[in-house]
């Protein structure tokens, strides 16, 4: 059985379903999104209907859901991207084992935004981990992991797509060596561990310190959520940038380029490539410097 709702998880449902007889699909329940706030479907929810697969959206994952779990006799639980805390009563019932695939090199950035949190960092690698799952979150021991690079152009949405399909093919070959009784158990070395909160609007306003960090900021942010700064008032969702050399007030405007706006910080300055102004659709540096000239 499969627990998981973004599109994270995607690709690592279609790697199940197409090695194992997948016997039921869990996914939160719908959400309103949109201008107009209609209920949306998970992105794992749609995939699992388009390929014909049972889904269900439990409200409480309590006794008597676990009780109809145990009554499926399941041989593997796997989990990516649910959204939700397993109890243990729940990672209990499959007689193989329970896995989970999360997007970072554990025992670093275990929680909520690891691919986010290593671009804010600033980070040149990160990586993908299979683990057994315990019940302290992101804390079981490794099954398999692979680590790779990050390059200076990756953006949230990059290096998400490409550490989703590392995980999918990771965990089609934990599930096979699972099978076999041959996958690995090592511990985390729980002195390494580092922990990360969930993303808060407070997070998404770009402080103009330092270019270099402004800049990683609008990589871990872009395209979704979005970074921003106010600029004449007005506030300016930053989907990609350029950290240049200079200083001054930070936020105020030091030139309006061709390239596009240079916003001085006080370390440094940060050129608009990509924006989003407020209540006007995404444009160019350029085009977004030709507007406000």
């Amino acid at each position: 059985m499969f627990f998981g709702s973004s599109a994270f998880a995607v690709p690592s449902l279609s790697a199940t379903a197409r090695d194992h007889d997948v016997i039921a699909v869990f996914t939160q329940a719908d959400r309103p999104a949109g201008r107009g706030m209609k209920l949306r479907p998970t992105p794992v929810k749609s995939a699992a209907t388009e390929a014909g697969l049972p889904v269900f959206e439990p409200q409480r994952l309590d006794a008597a859901f676990v009780a109809g779990i145990a009554a499926l006799a399941p041989q593997a639980l796997t989990c990516v991207s649910y959204g939700k805390i397993l109890p243990a009563s729940l990672l209990a019932t499959p007689s193989l084992g329970a896995l989970n695939v999360h997007p970072s090199m554990l025992p670093a950035y275990r929680g909520a935004a690891p691919i986010q949190a290593a671009l804010r960092d600033g980070c040149t690698r990160t990586g993908v981990s299979v683990i057994w799952m315990s019940k302290r979150m992101d804390a079981g021991d490794i099954a398999l992991a692979r680590e790779v690079d990050i390059a200076p152009g990756d953006d949230f949405g990059s290096l998400h797509d490409r550490l989703a399909a590392i995980g999918a093919e990771l965990l089609a070959e934990a599930l096979a060596q699972l099978a076999l009784g041959t996958l690995a158990r090592t511990p985390q070395d729980e002195s390494r561990a580092t922990f990360i909160k969930p993303i808060s609007k407070e997070d998404q306003h770009l402080r103009l310190d330092d270019a270099q960090q402004a800049l990683n900021i609008v990589r871990s942010l872009s395209p979704r959520p979005g970074a921003w700064l106010e600029l004449g008032g007005k506030r300016v969702k930053v989907l990609e940038a350029r950290a240049e050399p200079g200083g001054g007030e930070p936020g105020a405007l030091a030139s309006l380029d061709d390239d596009g706006p240079l916003i001085a910080c006080r370390s440094g300055a940060l050129r608009l490539l990509r924006v989003v102004p407020e209540g006007r659709p995404p444009m160019s540096g350029a085009d977004f410097a030709r507007s406000l000239r």
